[in-house]
């Protein structure tokens, strides 16, 4: 199932309110990914288009699934999440 988490629209969009293209959004998400020690980072995919970040790939937990979507909603100039990332069974 996908889920998508939208932020609030007033919120800035980047660090002091300046653009953000998909790189740098996608270069936030991997390294809040990285550095958070929940989320098994090398087995989460990540796809940015226009501020919409998109996670995939498979994790063991469902509690890794939860974390991965939390921190990449909370990287500077995410506008919004979709979880594709699936739980082994």
């Amino acid at each position: 199932m996908t889920h998508a988490m939208d932020k609030d629209a007033g919120q800035l969009p980047y660090p002091f309110g300046g653009a953000s293209t998909d790189e740098q959004i996608l270069t936030e998400v991997l390294n809040a990914l990285h550095f958070h020690s929940g989320v098994p980072n090398d087995l989460v995919r990540v796809e940015v288009t226009r501020g919409h970040v998109v996670l995939s790939g498979i994790v063991a937990q469902q509690l890794q699934r939860d974390l991965a979507e939390c921190t990449a909603s909370e990287a500077p100039g995410v506008l919004k999440v979709t979880n594709n990332i699936k739980v082994e069974s």
